[in-house]
């Protein structure tokens, strides 16, 4: 009998870490996220468990956690923003976690005393350091050591466990046993090593969405059938216990994109495009733009594994074979969302400072592409906890 363990994730966002942990068995019983149209996919996606909208900041005591948290889980799990987000004041270094949101997921867990948690960043963090000159992750790691726990840093990338994209992030782990956990061993290679050791090839974008509806830039419906039969594992994985393709709306192009796109995918470096079809300066009368778009225009390689897909995908890749960008569910299988798992909210949105100086700050939410690309991939979150579980059951 497979032991229940529970888990509560801080900074939920559409909710991938947390279904990682529900995919490796673990009882997910709470997740606290403050973005509207986020929280709308979690209550979505997870009628049975408790989703609380607000911002971590809001509980100031240990009783309003407790309040809250009426069993203490085994783990907890978030991703707190560590870059820049001071709230003591402009007299105090921006860069130190003890001033950002990493405190807030801290107190938590000193409150708490989960018997493990994980806490994910961008792998910038281990080089960032503070006015002084500390190293931040030493900071952090000297915090959850004085509040009892092991801690140790993991840098994985979501390639290596199955997720068809080449993603690195850092994730500390504590726990109170003392002990080393260690990284979970890699399932996936991206390079093919000497000595495979059983390990699989990597997934890559073809393997991962050439089975959904071949739609056009401008095509596409909120819900669809299949029209294609899986040709790889991945996508029988994805497209299990789902009988229609959700959030797969194609954007649309002006013609002149699309033969841009059309030229890319042809093999033409963005910047040898043809005058006609390079990109303009906006408001700028036609002239052409000198800004370097190093971000944009990146044709995914059917047989290659993804590029980091980002919270704003939504310009920076090109399909495979089709002249358009990615959709939203092409984006969550390269994410290793199952195809069962629905996206709430506009599929794309434009900057809080364009909607502020329109008036219209109450749309100022994480849309769909914001949602996937923020998110800790399923299926790393879900290695992550198998390897969590294992050590549990030997420690408890």
């Amino acid at each position: 009998m497979v032991k229940k363990y529970t888990v509560i994730d801080l900074f939920a966002g559409a909710g991938g870490f947390g279904l990682g942990f529900s995919m490796a068995s673990f009882n997910l019983l709470l997740s606290l996220e403050k973005d509207k149209w986020a929280v709308d996919t979690l209550r979505h996606n997870n009628p049975d468990h408790l989703v609380i909208q607000d911002d971590i900041r809001s509980y100031k005591t240990n009783n309003e956690i407790l309040n809250i948290v009426k069993s203490p889980p085994d783990v907890i799990i978030g991703g707190p923003p560590c870059q820049g987000f001071s709230l003591a004041g402009p007299s105090k270094d921006p860069k130190d976690p003890r001033n950002s949101l990493f405190r807030y997921f801290a107190r938590w867990v000193s409150v708490i005393q989960p018997k493990v948690f994980v806490m994910e960043n961008v792998t910038g963090l281990l080089h960032r350091k503070n006015a002084n000159g500390d190293k931040v992750l030493d900071i952090i790691q000297a915090d959850f050591r004085s509040k009892g726990y092991h801690t140790e840093v993991w840098q994985l990338n979501a390639a290596n466990y199955g997720v068809p994209q080449l993603r690195n992030r850092i994730f500390i782990v504590g726990n109170l046993f003392n002990k080393k956990i260690g990284a979970p061993p890699q399932s996936h290679y991206t390079t093919a090593p000497i000595n495979v050791n059983n390990l699989l090839p990597a997934v890559t974008v073809w393997d991962a969405i050439s089975d959904l509806p071949k739609i056009e830039a401008g095509e596409g419906i909120e819900y669809m059938p299949y029209t294609e039969n899986s040709i790889s594992t991945y996508q029988e994985w994805a497209r299990l216990n789902s009988e229609l393709v959700s959030n797969h709306v194609a954007m649309k192009h002006t013609k002149r994109l699309i033969n841009r796109f059309k030229s890319i995918q042809e093999g033409t470096d963005r910047d040898e495009l043809p005058e006609e079809l390079k990109v303009r300066k906006r408001n700028g009368n036609g002239k052409i733009s000198e800004i370097s778009y190093q971000s944009n225009y990146r044709h995914l390689k059917p047989q290659a594994i993804s590029y980091t897909i980002p919270a704003s995908f939504y310009s920076n890749f090109i399909h495979p074979t089709i002249p358009r960008n990615l959709t939203s569910r092409e984006a969550a299988r390269i994410q290793s969302f199952p195809d069962n798992y629905v996206f709430q909210g506009k599929r794309t949105m434009i900057s809080s400072k364009l909607l502020k100086k329109l008036g219209k700050e109450d749309l100022d939410h994480l849309s769909q592409y914001n949602q996937i690309g923020n998110a800790v991939p399923p299926l790393l979150s879900k290695a992550i906890a198998t390897h969590i579980r294992a050590f549990l059951n030997v420690n408890t």
